[in-house]
């Protein structure tokens, strides 16, 4: 197949979703994002080819990044210095019913943590063909931010609430100021969850990531979510603050030292939802369904060097070679220090890759003939 030397080919080409620098709103970076996700897996591949080639990060890597630089403000700490690691000590991070949730017996996944902690990161190192992330942020004012061809692209999930049991809460700042709080956001978020676990059991082909401080402020009860997969991010409140402070000062740099006296104030509420997270920690920490991880692990090293195997993989799709996407699939079936899990999304992606090539392979063919 004909490769491209530079972005602005690629960029040309109807075909591919490539995100850039160039994005310069929310509102294009996900609509960019959501052509990506409904693109056929090849032009996926090739997508994500071209992206790291031309940008060092694959496209669902770029959304991160861009929606990171149009969110935070990089510098708003920059003059700040950290107290002792004593004072903002971090937990490891917990996952509950991994493995169910890995091998699709449990389709469901709860992520919570902090404002900040990471959770749409964890979030997304677990994405896949078959996973719908949901951010319940997004769950506010949704119609300023997505039109309904946005809801569908975003998630089938969402979609589907928003035009039947939430269609109510489908509104936009200016109806938001005529209904009490108590009919809108105290509701929005309880409702949704639990049209979500309705919808996954009826649903099973499907995975499901939902995150967000809204689980714990909402569901005082940890014991609701126990048939379903649930991880924790444990990055201390300080931490998780500091980013989250980040996010909020990118539109509003004038208000920088007023934010900064705020941040006492504010750490009040941050041990309040300590004490909410705690609450979740203890109850499925002790479960033999759970598993602890520190936020720099091994694990992180070895998801790593996965993802740099799933980038050779796309290099090879793209360079037409199945000779090396076999090579690394004999490399990932003979690696003993690789997870079941992790030698498994390295050889399902490479089967894949081979079987797209012969696909194309099939239909140059045909065309020829013909």
């Amino acid at each position: 197949m004909e490769k491209y030397t530079d972005l602005e080919q690629a960029l040309r080409d109807p075909y591919l979703a490539i995100i850039t620098d160039r994005i310069s709103t929310l509102s294009e970076l996900n609509r960019v994002y959501a052509k990506y996700r409904v693109l056929m897996k090849s032009q996926r591949r090739l997508s994500d080819y071209y992206s790291n080639e031309f940008l060092g990060h694959n496209v669902p890597e770029m959304y991160v990044l861009i929606k990171e630089k149009l969110r935070p403000d990089n510098d708003f700490f920059e003059d700040w210095q950290l107290p002792n690691d004593t004072f903002v000590h971090s937990e490891p991070d917990l996952y509950y019913k991994e493995e169910s949730f890995n091998a699709g017996d449990t389709n469901i996944c709860f992520i919570l943590g902090h404002s900040g902690s990471g959770k749409s990161m964890m979030a997304r190192t677990l994405e896949g063909d078959d996973i719908d992330h949901i951010e319940l942020d997004d769950l506010l004012l949704t119609r300023d931010h997505f039109t309904m061809e946005d809801l569908k692209d975003y998630s089938d999930l969402f979609y589907s609430f928003f035009t039947g049991e939430g269609a109510k809460y489908y509104i936009g700042v200016d109806e938001r100021d005529s209904i009490p709080k108590e009919e809108y956001e105290d509701r929005v978020f309880i409702d949704f969850v639990k049209y979500a676990m309705d919808y996954a059991k009826q649903h099973r082909d499907k995975k499901f990531i939902i995150d967000g401080i809204w689980i714990y402020l909402y569901f005082d009860d940890p014991s609701v979510f126990e048939d379903y997969a649930v991880f924790i991010k444990g990055t201390s409140f300080l931490k998780s603050k500091i980013r989250a402070t980040k996010r909020e000062m990118q539109r509003d740099k004038e208000t920088l030292q007023d934010r900064k006296q705020m941040f006492g104030r504010e750490v009040r509420n941050y041990l309040l939802d300590e004490d909410k997270i705690n609450s979740y920690r203890s109850f499925f920490g002790d479960s033999p369904y759970t598993v602890f991880r520190e936020e720099a692990s091994e694990a992180d090293k070895q998801n790593e060097a996965v993802l740099s195997e799933l980038k050779n993989i796309d290099r090879c799709f793209a360079d037409d070679d199945a000779d090396g996407i076999n090579e690394i699939l004999k490399k990932a079936e003979a690696d003993t220090e690789l997870s079941n899990w992790n030698k498994l999304r390295i050889i399902n992606e490479c089967r894949s890759a081979l079987l797209e090539l012969k696909i194309i392979h099939s239909d140059i063919h045909g065309a020829m003939t013909n």
